[in-house]
Formats: C-alpha cells, structure tokens, sequence
C-alpha cells in the first residue's frame, strides 16, 4: 500500500495523458493535488512542509520555466517577421527531404542547441511545422532531439550538479577522492551507455515522422548519426580533451556535418543553391547571439563572477533554513531575455508584427509554467515527505525511514529485485525525471536512494555505473515527460489529443530502452 501510494499521483498523471488525452497542464494540476494530499493525510508530512515544498519546486523550475518563456516569445517575434520562414527556406537548401532535415535538425543541431541551454520542445516546434511537418511529428522530434545524448544539456549541469550534491550528501565511491573525479567518471560512464540509445533515438525520430518506410529508407543514415554523436562524447570523456561542459556541443556539431556529408555524397541533398545573404544572416543573429552570449557566460572564470553579481540579493528564503539563490546573470534564461529584447531592435517588427507576437506570447505560456512549475513541485513533496522543522530546520521527522515517498520506492525496488537492482536502476531515473520535469532534479533528488540501494544490493564498488544508468534513465524520461509535451504543444497551439498521440508512439520505446540501459548495467557490474 505505501508503494502504490507512493507512485499513485504519477500513475494518476500517465493515465490522464494516455487514456482520457487530457493535457500536461491539467494532470500537473491533479498530479500537485493528489501529491499534497497523499503526504499530508498519509506521509505525516506537516502543511508547512508541503507547502514549502511546492515553493522549492516552483523557485527551482524557473531555470527552465522563465528559458521556455522567452524562448517562446523569441519564437513568436522571429515568425511574425518572417524571419523564421526565411531560416526554414535555407534549411530546405542543405536538406531537402523531411528524413534528412529530421537528421541533420534533430540528432545534429538538437543535440547542440541542447547543451548550449536552449529549450528544444519551446523553440523547434513552429521550425518543423514550417517544413512541412504534422502537428504531432513537429511535437515529437522536437521533443526526441532533446535526449539522443540524455544528461548533456545546459552545458552538463544535470551531471556536474549531482555530482557536486552526491559528494555534499558523503558519497564516496571506492577511489574517487575529488569532485573533479566524481564529475568525469560519472560522465564516462554515462558516455559508455549512450550508443544503442543514441541510435534509437534516430530511429525513433524517422518513425515518428515517415513511419517504418522512412526507418526502412534512411536507416544507414540514421545508425551512423547516432554512433557519431555518442562515440564522439565517449572518446572526448576517455580521453578529457575539452571540458566535460562543451562535450555536446561539439558532438552535436560533429553529427550535423556527418548528416550532411552522407546526404550530399548520395545525392540525395537539395539541388536548390542555398546563398547565405543579408536577410539570412539578420534572420539567424537571434540564434548566432544566443550561441555566442551562451558560450561567453559559460566560461567557469566569468559565469563565476556572474552568479556572485548580486550576491545575498538574490537569495530567497523558502522555509525554515532552506533557500534558493537564483544565480540571475549566470543563468541561462536571463540570457535569453537579453536576446529577446535585442531581436527587438535586429529584427525590426512593425507595431501590428510586434502586438501579434505579445499576444500570442502572453495567450501560450502558461500552460508549460504551470506544467514545469507543479511537476518540480511534486518531486520536492516526494522527497520531502515524513520531515518536519525542529528549531527552524527541515529534519527527518521519527516517521521519516517508514514514510518518506521517495525512500519507500527506492528500498521496494531493491527488496524486491536485490542483485538484479542495476536492472531497474534507469527506470528510477525515469521516474523520477517523468515526476520532476527534468533529468538534474531525479539526479540530484534520488543520489541519496541510489546509493543506499546499491550498499544494501550490489556493493560500493557498483555505485558509478548505477548512478550513471539513473542519468541516463532519466534522460530519456525526457520523451515522455508531461512538462516538455506540453511545452512543444503550446508553442504550435495544439492540445490533449496530439500529446497523447506521441506519448503513446514513444512509451513503449521508452522503456524498452531504460531495459536496455538496465541490462547492460547489469552485464557490465557482474561480468
């Protein structure tokens, strides 16, 4: 019973999307509701714990939620200029076909924009769909092209972060001793999990948009995309050559030109001549600013200063002795405003183009807020759950080791399978980013159950690849996760039924491929 109580608002939510085609927004709502009433009148979880809880999850998410806004209003203002339309015609310039620009957009520039921090399901959406795209395939690769390298997005911040918090917990696997080992271990093993998932994600791509035909027709491309983008991170990791933080950058960049190269070599690209001209160059300057302005602040030496800026003045006090420092200027989504409002002046819309734009804006974004904010917010409950406030601290209450949600789950798996636990060890990851909207929360909100899971299963020695298996679990959580679909959803203006159109192509891949993570797992710990 505490099992199924534990899961039962995330079981709520995947059966509102899937069975009743109600949207992300709506079941994020009922996912909250149900959460905070299962910790309150079961979890002796106290009303100020669950609230404060949910104020976490909502200050936690505006990373996300404020980069989905402004990438959305960006979006908006480049299509009421035109701007857009002119990018999409130089993109059918280089690839003609919808396979090939599923490809080359997808796997090569998906990847990249991704690790820069750009918001892949808030800005691809209208692209596809101006290439000629469904709906629901615009929606899918938008979405699918977020994972083929699952933990590196946001210049790695879902690896470096966990691992930073994993040691601040007192994780300490046999012979790592720094934060600098712990960051690239962890990020080699993650690389050597990716090339079979890396290669379904194309396949999964091309399915979504030309169904078997189009897998049957590309799949070459396709196997060798995906090997491309995961052996170029696995030998840039094995080898360290540039920082753990540009490794999808430059694996993103490696595919788009291998796409390219294969497509042009078959002659299969576009005839059409392709001239890169003014217009195209102040139509792309948006993007080129944003990769650029990503790169700078990025540094370590300068994001540093960035986040020190303004000091306690933007650190906020959610409860007892918990606070957020919101790291403003070193924060992508303060960025992307900056390049919203400069596209302004670069772009030049008219007062109506302008007006058009802002209202489309104001009209779209809250259902993704919504939906990021209540998912964040249900993970914090969860692990939250069974504490209380002792002397203006948040403590493990005397119920905590029965009724904490999160500690229920991880001990119900690894009771039940024991030393199959590195089986099921992505599928937590899964769950736990599916929960909380993002693969950094699972990985930082479940590190603690990882490791006590693997001490009572398979032993200290173990922990890396298992923690590896959770990223990389909960980065294909990303294809199914209600906040993303409804994020893509909204830009285009579609609703409840195309969200579980694609969730119901992409389920059963989903987690056939958190198995195949959990296999190989296993063979690699036991052989």
């Amino acid at each position: 019973m505490d099992f199924l109580l534990s899961i039962f608002p995330i079981l709520v939510v995947l059966i509102g999307m899937l069975v009743f085609h109600r949207s992300g927004t709506f079941v994020s709502i009922v996912g909250w509701i149900l959460s905070v009433l299962c910790a309150m009148y079961y979890f002796k979880t106290p009303w100020e714990v669950v609230w404060g809880a949910t104020l976490m999850g909502v200050v936690k998410a505006l990373g996300i939620t404020l980069a989905v806004v402004f990438t959305m209003f960006l979006i908006f203002l480049m299509r009421e200029t035109g701007s857009l339309k002119r990018i999409i015609e130089y993109v059918k310039g280089i690839a003609k076909t919808k396979e090939e620009q599923t490809l080359f957009i997808g796997m090569g520039f998906g990847s990249l924009s991704t690790a820069l921090g750009m918001v892949t399901p808030a800005m691809f959406p209208p692209i596809f769909l101006l290439l000629g795209f469904s709906p629901v395939a615009a929606i899918g690769v938008s979405i699918l092209c977020y994972d083929p390298l699952t933990s590196f997005a946001l210049f790695t911040i879902p690896l470096t972060l966990p691992a930073k918090v994993a040691m601040a917990f007192g994780i300490k696997p046999p012979g790592i001793e720094t934060l600098n080992e712990f960051i690239w271990d962890y990020t080699y093993k993650v690389t050597l999990l990716l090339p079979i998932i890396s290669v379904i994600f194309a396949f999964l791509m091309l399915k979504i948009v030309g169904g078997k035909e189009a897998v049957k027709k590309h799949w070459k491309a396709a196997l060798v995309s995906g090997l491309v983008l995961s052996f170029s991170a696995i030998i840039i990791a094995a080898f360290r050559i540039f920082p753990v933080e540009i490794i999808g950058i430059i694996s993103g960049f490696m595919t788009m030109l291998v796409v390219y190269f294969i497509y042009k070599r078959n002659g299969s690209s576009s005839d059409k001549k392709t001239s890169f001209d003014r217009q195209i160059f102040i139509s792309c300057m948006p993007f080129v600013l944003l990769i650029v302005i990503s790169l700078i602040v990025n540094i370590p030496s300068i994001k540093f200063k960035l986040e020190n800026i303004l000091g306690q003045w933007e650190v906020i006090r959610i409860m007892a002795d918990k606070k957020e420092d919101l790291n403003i200027f070193g924060n992508v989504w303060f960025w992307i405003m900056v390049v919203s409002f400069i596209s302004i002046f670069i772009l030049k819309p008219t007062g109506k183009q302008l007006k058009t734009a802002l209202n489309l804006w104001i009209k779209r974004i809250w259902g993704p807020f919504l939906a990021y904010s209540l998912f964040f917010a249900v993970a914090f409950i969860m692990a939250w759950s069974a504490m209380e406030v002792v002397n203006g601290k948040l403590v493990p209450s005397a119920y905590f080791a029965d009724y904490n949600m999160d500690r229920i789950i991880g001990i119900t798996l690894s009771n039940i399978f024991g030393p199959f636990y590195p089986f099921i060890a992505p599928f937590l990851g899964l769950f736990g980013a599916f929960v909380g909207g993002s693969e950094t929360a699972s990985n930082v909100l479940f590190a603690k159950i990882q490791w006590e899971a693997t001490l009572s299963t398979v032993g200290a020695g173990a922990f890396m690849w298992i923690y590896a298996a959770h990223a990389v679990g909960g980065g294909i959580a990303s294809a199914i996760t209600p906040s993303k679909i409804t994020n893509a959803a909204a830009t285009i203006g579609v609703g409840g039924k195309e969200e579980a159109q694609f969730i119901k192509a992409v389920l059963v891949p989903v987690l056939i491929m958190c198995a195949i993570v959990g296999a190989t797992t296993m063979a690699i710990i036991y052989l």
